[in-house]
């Protein structure tokens, strides 16, 4: 009797909740975002070396191996959160130029996106010259 009564309450829950997201579309805006967001990483991934850590692997011992034809995860990690951290950089800067972004936080969108992109050629400059 108290299963009948629970199951009762979540499948009618259930069922408004159901309503309520398909009035907003909130379902298609995730799966379309969730879509973009697998896309953009796996972008990331490939072009940050995944297929050649994994093709050359080399001891783990190493966070930044000291040759040139190999490479291990972590270092394809820290070579992803670069283009990411510069990828950040370059949608702030162009943020800074669009009309809707209020006067007074162009300079700071500007700085701040130039910041991030000079740590992230910090970064990849120092992981390949520590190789």
């Amino acid at each position: 009797m108290i299963r009948q009564w629970l199951e009762s309450r979540a499948s009618g829950v259930e069922r408004r909740l159901g309503k309520v997201v398909e009035r907003t579309g909130v379902s298609t805006t995730v799966k379309n975002n969730l879509i973009e967001v697998v896309y953009i990483l796996g972008i990331v991934v490939m072009s940050a070396g995944i297929v050649s850590a994994l093709a050359s692997p080399v001891n783990q011992s190493y966070t930044i191996y000291p040759s040139t034809n190999g490479e291990t995860i972590s270092e394809m990690v820290i070579y992803s959160m670069a283009m990411l951290l510069g990828f950040g950089g370059l949608y702030l800067s162009y943020l800074s130029g669009r009309q809707t972004v209020k006067p007074r936080l162009v300079p700071f969108f500007l700085i701040l996106g130039l910041i991030m992109i000079g740590v992230a050629i910090y970064i990849e400059m120092y992981v390949f010259f520590s190789k």
